[in-house]
């Protein structure tokens, strides 16, 4: 297989397996954009049906950057929605599942979620705490 349709598979089979970690999570409409909607993911948003804009990376992700996919995803939506979808007022996170090397055990450093922290406030803000 070449390393292009590796890698193509690498990212769907991460968006699938987040798919199922959202629906245990409660979410149990999430789905990916591929399947449920080309316009989300046009957009850069890989799983749709969440209170989050969420676009999965999967692999050696050499020279990502998390600001310049965030930033992609906010520069995206305005061209294919209209200014009164929810999706402008959703949360913006990359989730990067990192490749494992053989021989290495998984660890919880290799599942890395990035937002602003614009966002992260946001979050918090709709959090119960219970001081």
């Amino acid at each position: 297989m070449s390393q292009g349709k590796t890698n193509r598979n690498k990212g769907h089979n991460a968006e699938r397996y987040y798919v199922k970690e959202f629906k245990e999570m409660g979410f149990d409409k999430c789905l990916t954009a591929r399947y449920g909607s080309r316009v989300h993911d046009d957009a850069g948003i890989d799983l749709i049906n969440l209170p989050l804009n969420v676009q999965i990376k999967a692999g050696k992700q050499r020279g990502m950057n998390p600001s310049a996919v965030l930033n992609e995803i906010i520069e995206r939506i305005p061209t294919f929605f209209l200014d009164n979808d929810p999706v402008h007022d959703n949360i913006n996170i990359v989730i990067h599942k990192k490749e494992v090397g053989a021989g290495r055990k998984r660890n919880q450093f290799d599942e890395l979620v990035f937002m602003s922290f614009e966002d992260f406030k946001r979050l918090m803000k709709m959090i119960n705490w219970n001081h």
